[in-house]
């Protein structure tokens, strides 16, 4: 770890945030030395019964620090979020910390009037089964309403004991909040590395290195067999998308490439754009010149935005320059990279560079620019990007809140054994263990998953020759499927369906509704709709009763002639079907389930028109194929995401623009 140090001299301060608003109001800053056995995720076994009028006293002096204490450093610097006292229970957490911090204060009193070992053997029972219960299933105004219920009926049972009105007041009664009220924060300076409590930050870098020789420490230095340069990764997000993304939008603004007229023409090219679950929509930040704009939004702009609008904005060599960068970064983002993808990452960056050294004037080149050519090496030492870039830093008080449930959640079943032991209730147990395992859901009979093979469901979506059914084992984190209630099968999707069964197992004599019954197999028309389905880590969904995120792909299918050709559809619905062929010969012997997941798509009319295939988007027609066997894919099918954005041509025709998009593949 980087030295630990008290700051004691004030100088000038040097770092990306400004402090002319607060340097008039703070003339000292006195801090005070940080544990240095202490790590970035430290934890301290405080007794549960700690003094409640300290910690509200405590509680208090943090948020009016708030406004008045000096941030020295930069907000990505943060191990953890900005806040280290408030306790969210969601995303929206900014929000809940206003609305939430001012029902606590208003019901500490009630919360600190007992704890819970002087609770009767009810009362305790109702405050941790509530407390389990909401940080297992309910957020937000939701816990607040159930903790309001619940005291209702204790009103109405004439029973003189409340539950804390406030999710924070009910875990500090049950004793919850003592699983992580050791977890602190801790902030580095972003000149010397130096790692300070973040109480004790000072206003700027006191490092005496620095300041002297202008040399970045880090006790990593002492280590004898650490190669400063071979071990230093580079971070991907600030290197290709908050670096150079916005340094080339910034150069073409200059140079007056863009302008505001056409900054208004790209968004209304773009308004309709659909993106998958996780890309960020810029909504109308284009036309208003990209402000305040985050790694996640640069991201979006770089592999969907920019090669629709920039087309037609830039001139042809800078646009085919700007091309080969996001080329890189379709090649280099992927969740699951092989060596060839690194290769052509890095041809596509190396010709990046030159292009720039030819197109623009030499100030462009920068350091950053660099680093480019050594993110091959950082992939083939350090693995996919995934694994080490800092987007989960970007966004303010993610660690802090992370860390906590991710403790709340590894601790709970230690936790209720803790305290069922004295309250002699083991009988309650069974309960409790509801709350403390991940055992909640749903009503389909999964199939097995234990044969679940990473390499064949990789392959499933690329080698056509490889069968298919859909009743193959799927990855458990798509398990157990939430379905919904049995319904009838549209007549015209059905039919489809059994055609589908047809030529999956290559019997005709397979049978549907319409057909007489004999025996052969039969297909029934019921189906269980599912919402989505979560196949590593990538989110499918179907368009009906939804904006369409999530149900746009791209599969794999064999041409007439013998090729094969990726379309683009959008999926109508997902749906669970049960269906077993007749065991009368080897043919049909399959040790899978029953159990088939399909996904309902209607394909998009391909064009041969190939103008828009230098910057990797393909050209559709604006309907569809007529729907057949081929509408029933198996979700291990599913090749690619694909954003789709709506497109008219000079003619005034209506077409479609499809970006394939990196597929999630965390395993």
């Amino acid at each position: 770890m980087a030295p630990i140090r008290k700051p004691t001299v004030r100088k000038e301060c040097r770092c990306s945030i400004s402090h002319e608003d607060t340097c008039d109001t703070i003339s000292s800053v006195v801090s005070e030395p940080v544990n240095q056995e202490e790590d970035s995720f430290e934890f301290e076994q405080e007794d549960v019964e700690m003094n409640s009028e300290l910690r509200n006293l405590n509680d208090t002096n943090d948020i009016l620090d708030i406004r008045t204490r000096n941030q020295p450093f930069s907000e990505t610097d943060c191990v953890f979020g900005p806040e280290d006292n408030v306790q969210y229970t969601s995303d929206t957490y900014e929000e809940e910390y206003e609305d939430e911090s001012d029902v606590e204060m208003d019901n500490d009193e009630d919360s600190s009037l007992e704890s819970i070992s002087e609770l009767n053997l009810i009362h305790q029972f109702i405050v941790i089964s509530v407390a389990l219960f909401v940080s297992l299933y309910v957020v937000d105004e939701g816990a607040v309403s159930l903790i309001a219920i619940i005291n209702k009926i204790l009103q109405f049972l004439f029973d003189p004991f409340r539950l804390p009105v406030s999710v924070a007041g009910l875990k500090r009664l049950a004793g919850f909040e003592a699983l992580t009220s050791g977890v602190k924060k801790y902030v580095a300076c972003s000149e010397c590395h130096a790692i300070y409590d973040n109480e004790a930050a000072p206003l700027c870098c006191t490092s005496p290195n620095f300041i002297a020789h202008g040399v970045r420490w880090s006790e990593l230095h002492r280590l004898q067999y650490f190669d400063i340069v071979h071990c230093t990764i580079i971070d991907p997000m600030h290197n290709l998308f908050l670096g150079t993304a916005k340094r080339m939008l910034e150069r073409w603004v200059a140079d007056g490439l863009i302008d505001d007229k056409k900054l208004v023409a790209m968004q209304k090219a773009v308004e309709k754009v659909v993106l998958p679950p996780d890309y960020t929509s810029l909504g109308t930040k284009i036309a208003k010149g990209f402000p305040y704009m985050k790694a996640d939004e640069w991201k979006s702009w770089c592999l969907v935005y920019s090669p629709v609008v920039l087309r037609d904005v830039l001139p042809l060599p800078e646009f085919k320059n700007w091309i080969e960068f996001v080329n890189a970064c379709r090649y280099f983002i992927k969740p699951s990279v092989s060596e060839e993808d690194i290769e052509k990452g890095h041809k596509c960056l190396e010709e990046f560079c030159k292009g720039c050294e030819t197109l623009y004037n030499l100030d462009l080149l920068s350091p950053n620019m660099h680093l480019h050519l050594h993110l091959r090496q950082t992939m083939i030492d350090f693995g996919p990007v995934y694994g080490y870039w800092l987007f989960s830093f970007e966004r303010n008080g993610f660690e802090l809140t992370f860390m906590r449930q991710f403790i709340e959640e590894s601790w709970k079943g230690d936790f209720v054994r803790r305290l069922l032991k004295p309250m002699h209730a083991l009988a309650c147990f069974e309960i409790f263990d509801k709350f403390t395992t991940n055992n909640n859901n749903t009503n389909t009979n999964t199939y097995l998953s234990h044969y679940f093979s990473i390499s064949e469901y990789l392959e499933a979506s690329q080698n056509l020759s490889m069968i298919i059914r859909g009743n193959e084992p799927l990855t458990l984190s798509a398990l157990p499927l939430k379905t919904r209630p049995l319904s009838f099968m549209p007549k015209h999707e059905y039919d489809c369906l059994v055609e589908y069964y047809q030529a999956a197992y290559k019997n005709p004599q397979i049978s549907g509704c319409k057909d007489v019954i004999d025996d052969s197999p039969f297909v029934n028309d019921w189906i269980e709709m599912v919402k989505s389905v979560d196949l590593l880590g990538q989110s499918y969904k179907g368009c009906i009763g939804t904006n369409g995120r999530g149900s746009y792909i791209q599969a794999y299918f064999t041409e007439r002639t013998g090729s094969e050709h990726a379309y683009v559809g959008e999926i109508q619905y997902l749906f669970v079907h049960n269906f077993r062929p007749t065991v009368s010969s080897l043919t049909y012997r399959n040790p899978h389930s029953s159990q088939h997941v399909f996904a309902f798509v209607k394909w998009f009319k391909s064009t041969s028109d190939k103008t828009r295939e230098l910057e990797g988007v393909e050209l559709l027609q604006d309907e569809f194929y007529k729907q057949d066997f081929q509408s029933i894919l198996p979700v291990h099918r599913i090749l690619l995401t694909v954003a789709i954005v709506d497109y008219k041509t000079t003619k005034n025709v209506n077409k479609k623009l499809a970006i394939p998009l990196p597929k999630k593949t965390y395993y």
